[in-house]
């Protein structure tokens, strides 16, 4: 993909594609606050594990672990700029301060990502006490 984190992130449209989020969960809308819980919950180990003083081997496994849980709920950007760091990690030993500069790019989707996700969570709460 890319070999630089320098690629700004994505400021037009939904953080989360809703329409994807709705395919995967079958518009359930008690399964998508589970599936968005769990994300939210691992949030906070997955930028531990992306501390850039880990080896890139398991650094690389972070990326790789949140880029898939971000296709699972059409986080889109933030699972772009996992695979860029993911594809420059397997090309070769990251130094530490590209491990900073990529670890910032992805917590900086993954914050746009939580507070997405706050915001969905709140829309079904309320749609769930109208109905």
């Amino acid at each position: 993909m890319t070999d630089s984190p320098d690629t700004p992130l994505h400021e037009q449209g939904p953080v989360i594609d809703r329409a994807h989020l709705d395919r995967m969960t079958s518009g359930d809308r008690d399964l998508q606050v589970e599936v968005l819980g769990l994300v939210r919950e691992q949030a906070s180990m997955w930028v531990r594990l992306l501390d850039p003083s880990h080896e890139t081997a398991d650094w690389l496994v972070a990326a790789h672990t949140i880029k898939g849980s971000a296709r699972g709920i059409g986080a889109w950007e933030l699972a772009r700029i996992c695979e860029g760091a993911e594809e420059a990690a397997k090309g070769a030993a990251l130094s530490r301060d590209m491990r900073r500069l990529w670890s910032a790019q992805i917590e900086a989707a993954l914050d746009a990502v939580m507070q997405d996700i706050a915001r969905i969570e709140h829309a079904i709460a309320i749609a769930s006490l109208r109905a």
